[in-house]
């Protein structure tokens, strides 16, 4: 169903609050990997225990940025999923909004597991930082991506809102998304170096999508007639 969203004030507002809500997860999310750094050179829990004590107020104030960008991503999804809803993908609509809830859950989930893996990091309680490491490593974090990457792209690609190669752009990272949300359950480690690649890609997907949102938002502002 295409839809002109040329015509409609209010779509415009709304496409543009969720291009914010998309802009500030992603300012938000680099500044909590950069201050994440590489981590441990091993997975040990001594190599673990060491690094999360020397590096304790930077890894705290990561999960600081990572908590305010979960919240950005509660604004996207407030903004986008009324849009797709009005444009006749109800289905569609609440598909967005169950996967993008999800996502909000695992990544809260991760962000309190690191927290008390650095509480914890001190204490000498070596079982206890091996299972919160392994806890906020194997959360299904990219599970969730997987599912809202692919649902905002298909919700793209059948209501017109945005351009098409975008939605396709989508649906291949989800592909890529999927193929590391099984390797992460494989895998004999949490996390790997992979990992840096899928969240670079999740971020540049992101970016694009909140650009085309402003742009989308800003053709229903040029096309309001003049008072």
């Amino acid at each position: 169903m295409a839809v002109d969203i040329t015509r409609d004030a209010a779509q415009g507002q709304a496409l543009r609050t969720a291009a914010i809500g998309g802009l500030a997860f992603d300012l938000l999310y680099v500044v909590h990997r950069l201050l994440q750094g590489f981590g441990s050179d091993a997975s040990t829990a001594a190599a673990v225990a060491a690094y999360d004590t020397d590096h304790r107020g930077t890894l705290l104030g990561s999960e600081v940025a990572v908590g305010l960008a979960l919240l950005a991503v509660v604004v996207f999804l407030a903004a986008l999923v009324p849009v797709i809803w009005r444009s006749g993908q109800e289905t569609m609509a609440t598909a967005v909004l169950i996967s993008g809830t999800a996502f909000i859950a695992m990544g809260f989930l991760s962000l309190a597991a690191e927290t008390a893996l650095v509480g914890v990091a001190d204490s000498n309680q070596t079982g206890a930082v091996l299972a919160l490491n392994e806890l906020q490593g194997r959360t299904p974090v990219v599970w969730t991506i997987t599912a809202l990457t692919a649902t905002s792209s298909l919700a793209m690609l059948r209501t017109h809102l945005l351009p098409k190669w975008l939605g396709i752009a989508g649906m291949a990272a989800a592909a890529v998304f999927l193929l590391g949300s099984i390797f992460s359950v494989l895998g004999r480690t949490a996390e790997g170096n992979s990992s840096l690649v899928g969240v670079g890609l999740f971020i540049l997907w992101m970016l694009a999508l909140s650009v085309a949102l402003w742009r989308a938002a800003t053709r229903v502002y040029e096309a309001r007639p003049a008072k």
